[in-house]
């Protein structure tokens, strides 16, 4: 009795796996599928019929928005935590600690500040330092600097880098969406905030 209940649970465990859409993944991706390096996780079914460049692409477009938006949660998280000197010292005055409302006070020259900035960015990166075509996601050269591409915990960190930036993609999301619908934006970083003890 105990044998067959083994056997019919292992057969659901398949059932299930298969159902996933985890799969070898393109040669491309290979090692940087995830969420584990082994895997290649793609329920839209993005890769199917793509070239490589194209996916290189794909995965380019992923690590900067990923990066992004990792940045953004940082910045959120220092908004909401009321540490914001260069905000308030550019409107001459305390802004909001809620990073929507503190949007709304920026004035037009900052938003122009920002916007100059990041056109820069893009400058810089699609003309100027133009990434290896191998590795379009790599604009600071850091592989250049690795001895060893296949070392596994070289390889651990760009999975954790890849994985980090998809939890803030939908973390940044989250925290706009909450904001906008209930007006709450995290206020209770400020009781676990260090930064408060200089204030």
């Amino acid at each position: 009795v105990l044998a067959g209940t083994q056997r019919r649970a292992a057969t659901r465990a398949e059932r299930r796996k298969a159902g996933v859409a985890v799969c070898a993944g393109p040669t491309v991706l290979e090692g940087t599928g995830g969420p584990f390096p082994e895997d290649c996780w793609d329920p839209a079914g993005l890769t199917k019929g793509k070239d490589d460049e194209t996916l290189r692409y794909y995965r380019a477009a992923e690590l900067k928005h990923g990066r992004v938006a990792m940045l953004a949660c940082l910045g959120w998280f220092h908004q909401a935590a009321g540490w914001h000197p260069i905000g308030d010292a550019a409107v001459r005055s305390t802004i909001s600690d809620d990073p929507l409302i503190a949007a709304q006070q920026l004035p037009l020259a900052g938003w122009l500040q920002v916007l100059f900035t990041i056109m820069s960015l893009e400058w810089l990166t699609t003309f100027v330092c133009k990434p290896p075509e191998s590795k379009p996601w790599d604009v600071l050269g850091v592989s250049d600097v690795v001895a060893d591409e296949e070392y596994p915990e070289w390889k651990a960190q760009k999975m954790r880098e890849l994985n980090n930036g998809r939890l803030a993609m939908v973390g940044i999301i989250g925290l706009i969406a909450q904001d906008a619908y209930t007006g709450e934006y995290f206020s209770q970083i400020k009781n676990i905030c260090a930064l408060r003890m200089f204030a």
